[in-house]
Parts: C-alpha cells; sequence; structure tokens
C-alpha cells in the first residue's frame, strides 16, 4: 500500500511540473491602447452634412427689345416729282366698271419691280404698287387682282403718291393726290375732308425678312410734325409705343419670326386724336426667315399698270412683299 501511495505521489507531483511549465511557456496578452475619449486628451473632429443640389440649366439671353429708330429721308435728285390725277374728275359718279383712273407724273422714272413706283391706296385699304402711268389704270381690276376682292359700291377715297425701290415715299405736297369718287351709288352720309389733317398709312407690310430693320414710313398732309405739336403716334403689338415728330422714315428694330401688329395715329399736341377717316390705321405683318412672293389672291387677273414691264428679271424673293 505505500508502495501505491508513493507512485501516486510521484505522479501528482509530475502533472504539476508540467502544467506550470505549460502555463510559463504561454506568450503575454496584448495590451492595446484606451479607446479616445474627451478625458485622455482625444481630438473630435465633426464632419457637416452637404446636400448637393442639382444646378439649374443656364437660360438663353432676353432678346433685345423691340424699338424704333428715325432714319433719314433719301435726297431727290434733280428736280422734285409733280403727280396729277386727270381723271375721274374729283367727286365724279363712275356708274360701272372699268373704273379709268389717269394721272401725270414728272420727274420720277416708273421701272420694273424692285424699281420707282406709285402707291395706290383705295380707302384705307394696302397699297398697290402701280409700275406704269403711261395708259389709264383701271382701278376695279387694280383692287381684284391685289386685294382679292371687287370694288364695293359706294363712295371711294384713291391716295396716289411715288415710291423709291424700297418703299419710301418721296415726301413731297406736290407729290401727292387724293380723289374722292362715286362707284355706281353714293355711301349715305360719308364724310371726308381733303383739307383736314390726314394721315396715310405706307409701311410696314407684307412679310419681312428676319434679322433686318423694318421700314416704318408714311405721308403727312395739311399738317407738320414737331416736338410740341402733331405728332404720329405708333403701338406695335400692344407693348411698344411712342411718338414720331419728325417726317420721315423710321425703322423698327428686332422683331422677332412671327405676326406682329402695327398701329400709326395722328394725336395732337395734347396727345389726343385727331379726327379723321384714315388717322388710325392697323396693319398685321409678317416676319419670316424667308419670304417667299405672295401668290395672287383667289380669282385675281391681271391688272393694267401693276404687272412688271415684259421680260424684266424677277425681283428677290427675300425680303419682298409681291408689291
Amino acid at each position: 500500500m505505500r508502495s501505491n501511495l508513493g507512485k501516486i505521489s510521484l505522479l501528482s507531483i509530475v502533472v504539476a511540473l508540467v502544467a506550470v511549465a505549460c502555463g510559463s511557456s504561454s506568450a503575454p496578452a496584448p495590451e492595446y491602447p484606451p479607446e479616445p475619449t474627451a478625458e485622455n486628451g482625444a481630438t473630435t473632429v465633426e464632419v457637416e452634412r452637404v446636400d448637393v443640389v442639382a444646378q439649374p440649366e443656364p437660360q438663353p439671353p432676353a432678346p433685345p427689345p423691340v424699338m424704333v429708330v428715325a432714319g433719314e429721308s433719301t435726297p431727290i435728285e434733280g428736280a422734285t416729282p409733280s403727280l396729277r390725277i386727270t381723271s375721274p374728275r374729283n367727286g365724279a359718279k363712275v356708274a360701272r366698271a372699268p373704273v379709268q383712273v389717269r394721272a401725270t407724273l414728272r420727274n420720277w422714272v416708273l421701272g420694273a419691280d424692285p424699281g420707282n413706283h406709285v402707291h395706290f391706296i383705295v380707302d384705307n385699304e394696302p397699297y398697290i404698287a402701280v409700275r406704269d402711268l403711261s395708259q389709264p389704270v383701271d382701278l376695279a381690276a387694280l383692287v381684284q387682282a391685289n386685294l382679292g376682292h371687287e370694288l364695293a359700291p359706294g363712295t371711294h377715297v384713291l391716295r396716289v403718291f411715288p415710291s423709291r425701290p424700297q418703299h419710301e415715299s418721296v415726301k413731297d405736297a406736290g407729290a401727292f393726290q387724293v380723289l374722292t369718287f362715286v362707284y355706281q351709288t353714293p355711301t349715305p352720309d360719308f364724310t371726308f375732308d381733303v383739307r383736314a389733317p390726314l394721315l396715310t398709312y405706307s409701311r410696314p407690310k407684307g412679310c419681312n425678312v428676319a434679322g433686318q430693320r423694318v421700314m416704318l414710313d408714311f405721308f403727312v398732309t395739311n399738317t407738320t410734325l414737331a416736338a410740341d405739336g402733331v405728332k404720329v403716334h405708333y403701338t406695335i403689338d400692344d407693348a411698344t409705343s411712342g411718338d414720331i415728330t419728325t417726317w420721315a422714315p423710321h425703322y423698327i428694330e428686332n422683331l422677332a419670326v412671327g405676326e406682329h401688329r402695327i398701329r400709326l395715329s395722328l394725336v395732337g399736341a395734347d396727345g389726343q386724336p385727331i379726327a379723321g377717316a384714315f388717322n388710325d390705321t392697323t396693319r398685321t405683318i409678317t416676319v419670316a426667315e424667308v419670304c417667299a412672293p405672295p401668290a395672287p389672291p383667289p380669282g385675281a387677273a391681271a391688272a393694267p399698270g401693276a404687272a412688271a414691264a415684259p421680260g424684266a428679271a424677277a425681283a428677290p424673293a427675300a425680303g419682298h412683299d409681291g408689291h
């Protein structure tokens, strides 16, 4: 029995030594630095949140404003043109077509389109360019061919004056004629005072090429324009307006492509309208990249004096309103 106890004691001692030896050979546990805190002097960095906002697309610049600028009348070379209607006489009655108008024009040579011509304005319709006065002009046929309707029965006013190739009127009282006549039957209660201040709208008209200045032109009779007196008031598209105080061609700049309404009215020194059948006129014009020659009105026939001379070169389409 002592022999067994000795063996057990010896075995216990061996196991204990082995355990001590194994424990002493284990590597020490690694030491890590403490978590940074405000107490041990750590620096705290705060990151601000930034929201990325999409930038809007850049907008195109605003179009330049529409404006009217004064020009200068083209000087007359040589003697001043003079115009006179010889038939029919003022106040005459024409019972049936044709309505023959005879006129004499001096010191102004007419030519094929786009040369010198004469503006015929029936009542207050757009002018018709007449390029030959050597023969009587059939006014009824002229209206049908260029305005697309018959000359209506009634009392009419015809205004005539010479014009340059660019449609600038010759601004001289001796170059302007007014004729009142009756076609078939008179218009009841018709009144027109040929001696009263009168504004005759001429330009602009028809189609005009984009990017080019648009001529604004008119004829004034029986009055004189002045800064402190009678003026021509213009309104463009009910947005741009002003007063013209000199009788000279003016130009509209920066009109956008599309239709535009042009209004001219004769006003006194107080800005009030001057009474008159034709002293307030509105026209609708077009601005386009390319202006094609206008098609003739339905049922239109060639009118004496209105067509270009035989063999004349075709007028350019751009900027040409066909008249």
